[in-house]
């Protein structure tokens, strides 16, 4: 078991504590880990505890203890076990340790060493062997005077007698601060008033407890509950022993009772602290995000598989390092180094995404969330930061913004406005150039649809409500359409609107797209071409129509001539026709081309 391990196992709590000892060893009873208390407490083993052995701190007497609870939690992992032994210390002047025992579990379920914590109970071993050795010499009960010095004891010292109820023969004035009912409640009731106390499913294993050391003649130990007059829950510690005539009867039962609920209190805190600790490490090495936490110094101490996976880095090799030291390559996301940097610094905590360098040299975008860590008092004792590589989601942004980039680049330089009406809630959504187009400014506070309505020209209107319609109906699924709109400003301009529709996977239409474009010079140059194209007919009609009637009379006489034999030069007369006839065939012409380009219009 490495420290590693131990730092997994062990809360911070236990691991400094100023009130409980910590041992970790191996099966044969070797260290493998205390914590700096044990070493104050038993320092009469050295600071080298190296092939030391556990038994080398329990009184010689007590060794025994000790192995018979090591081997019942080897035997019965999930059991912990509770032994109080004496320390190892020549003379008398010993103190007593309660050790609480338990397995140590590897990954593969195999117990491989015991973990032990013991807190110093000596005032209260002190005073019960005290004064059971004290009730030894005792010749009347009631003395006042024994009851004055017993009074001062933290704790319930009672004489019962050895038949099967133990009735009370004398109990001490403590008992009324630790059950709330008054003395005379107990003497009264010799037989049951104590036991009525106890917690109703503790009551046969307190029985049967005292049952069995009385048949073992031996001392008992036991831990359980009472109801006090508040009927509140109280845990309690209780020790004692029979004392034996000549005859080798049992004639009294002695003991001591003291209030353990605070101390119960602390170990259900700390059975809660280390089931916290371990379901966070249990998390923290199956997630698949990188975990690492570091210490106040910002160092890091400790990092899991998936800090490994991500980066390439082991523990070993980022022990010690600083957090955010993969910012510091060439490529390094500066800018985010010194926002994590005044993060850490003032105890802060940090969310971003940033370019990070991992162990091969190669650079990944990582999702960070760093928190910093303090204890139950406030104090801050590191950070913890949860890290994950967004590498491929950041890449697919920053495509998108390059794409967007370009279409929007496309749409301004072609003076196109985006539309999008959202069919389930009505919402519509202008960019800003639909805004320009309009004549409205982008901020304007009247809605989309408003303007759109006020704006489209009457005669326009109804046709175009008639196509949103349809789409909207999902009767079609893409049109487009001219229109007319009038600005604030009063001028006239032509739209051109195309239209898609955005369907679910079971065909309900969900959203209308479309986009808008100011054709109005297209359509001026239209007109004016138009216009063009009438003075062509004209002059067309007067080429085909005035021009023509000469031609036709000169055409006649050259007929009437060619007819009377009377024209002396032929070649001149020849040409004369010749000349004609050509004139007919471009007048001809342009009178085809002119219905051509009306043709051309038309289409």
């Amino acid at each position: 078991m490495d420290q590693v391990q131990i730092d997994q196992l062990l809360p911070t709590q236990l691991l400094n504590s100023l009130v409980f000892s910590v041992v970790v060893t191996d099966l044969e009873g070797r260290f493998v880990y205390v914590n700096p208390l044990f070493k104050y407490k038993f320092s009469h083993l050295g600071s080298d505890l190296t092939n030391k052995h556990f038994a080398e701190t329990v009184f010689a007497e007590d060794v025994k203890l000790c192995n018979e609870a090591a081997r019942e939690c080897v035997r019965v992992p999930e059991k912990h076990i509770t032994v109080t032994v004496r320390k190892a210390v020549d003379g008398d002047d010993y103190f007593w340790t309660q050790w609480e025992v338990s397995a140590y579990i590897n990954e593969m379920g195999k117990v491989t060493g015991l973990v032990s914590i013991g807190h110093d109970v000596t005032n209260t071993e002190t005073i019960q062997h005290r004064t059971l050795a004290l009730s030894e010499d005792i010749k009347t009960i009631h003395n006042e005077k024994f009851r004055s010095m017993v009074n001062h004891i933290p704790g319930v010292i009672y004489r019962c007698l050895g038949d099967d109820d133990l009735t009370i023969e004398f109990i001490s004035d403590e008992v009324e601060r630790l059950t709330g009912y008054p003395l005379n409640r107990f003497m009264d009731n010799k037989v049951d008033g104590y036991t009525a106390l106890i917690y109703e499913a503790d009551v046969e294993m307190v029985r049967a407890t005292k049952k069995s050391a009385a048949l073992n003649k031996h001392h008992f130990e036991l831990e359980y509950r009472i109801l006090n007059a508040n009927n509140e829950i109280r845990w309690v510690f209780e020790r004692g022993h029979a004392v034996y005539d000549e005859a080798d009867q049992q004639v009294y039962v002695d003991g001591c009772i003291f209030d353990i609920t605070d101390r119960k209190k602390v170990e259900a805190a700390l059975e809660k602290s280390e089931d916290e600790v371990k379901r966070l490490a249990l998390v923290a090495h199956n997630t698949t995000n990188s975990v690492l936490i570091a210490d106040r110094e910002q160092q890091i101490i400790w990092v899991n598989e998936g800090f490994t996976r991500i980066s390439g880095y082991t523990i070993d090799e980022v022990k010690g390092k600083r957090i955010g030291f993969s910012l510091e390559g060439d490529k390094g996301d500066e800018k985010a180094r010194k926002r994590l940097k005044h993060a850490l610094d003032n105890k802060l905590a940090f969310k971003e995404e940033f370019y990070s360098q991992t162990k091969s040299g190669a650079y990944i975008w990582v999702e960070a969330d760093c928190q910093p860590l303090f204890d139950e008092t406030n104090e801050h004792i590191g950070f913890m930061a949860i890290e994950n590589d967004v590498t491929r989601r950041k890449e697919a942004q920053i495509q998108q913004q390059e794409l967007l980039q370009r279409l929007t680049l496309a749409t301004d330089s072609a003076q196109i406005g985006i539309w999008e009406i959202d069919i389930n809630d009505g919402n519509i959504i202008w960019d800003d150039k639909m805004f320009e187009l309009y004549g409205y400014e982008k901020n304007s506070a009247i809605p989309p649809y408003e303007i759109w309505k006020k704006a489209v020209h009457p005669d326009d209107l109804g046709m175009m409500e008639s196509i949103i319609n349809e789409l909207i109906e999902g009767k079609r699924d893409i049109n487009s359409a001219m229109y007319r709109i009038t600005t604030p400003n009063g001028r006239v301009r032509y739209i051109e609107s195309h239209a898609i529709v955005k369907k679910s996977a079971n065909g309900k239409v969900l959203r209308l797209i479309g986009t808008n474009r100011n054709v109005t010079d297209d359509v001026l140059v239209q007109e004016k071409l138009k216009t063009q194209n009438k003075v062509l007919r004209d002059i067309a009609f007067i080429q085909s129509h005035e021009v023509r009637r000469p031609l036709a009379n000169i055409l006649g006489v050259i007929e009437v001539l060619n007819s009377s034999d009377s024209i002396n030069n032929k070649e001149i007369f020849d040409h004369l026709i010749e000349s004609a006839n050509e004139l007919d065939m471009q007048i001809r012409s342009i009178v085809r081309k002119t219905n051509n380009i009306d043709g051309f219009m038309a289409g």
